[in-house]
């Protein structure tokens, strides 16, 4: 398989950026951009329509470190001004 979160400079699920070139990742020219290789490798197979639509988003709670950073400012919360 090809995992665009793994093989990705920007970790996209849903799609290329629109910044790659030539088959080229734009983060670095030296990468192969994996969503040209993707979208490749579906046309090839005659599947293109398996990359239509939208995928609901991650649920990043399930992640390894429990989804996105939280801080509390705790001069900002209600009552402390």
């Amino acid at each position: 398989g090809l995992c665009p979160i793994a093989r990705c400079a920007k970790s996209l699920m849903n799609g290329p950026c629109g910044g790659s070139s030539n088959g080229a990742c734009e983060i670095n020219k030296d990468t192969v951009c994996i969503w040209d290789v993707i979208v490749r490798k579906k046309m090839d197979a005659g599947k293109l329509e398996d990359l239509i639509g939208v995928r609901g988003i991650k649920n990043w709670r399930t992640a390894r470190d429990g989804g996105p950073r939280r801080s509390i400012r705790e001069e900002l919360v209600q009552g402390n001004i």
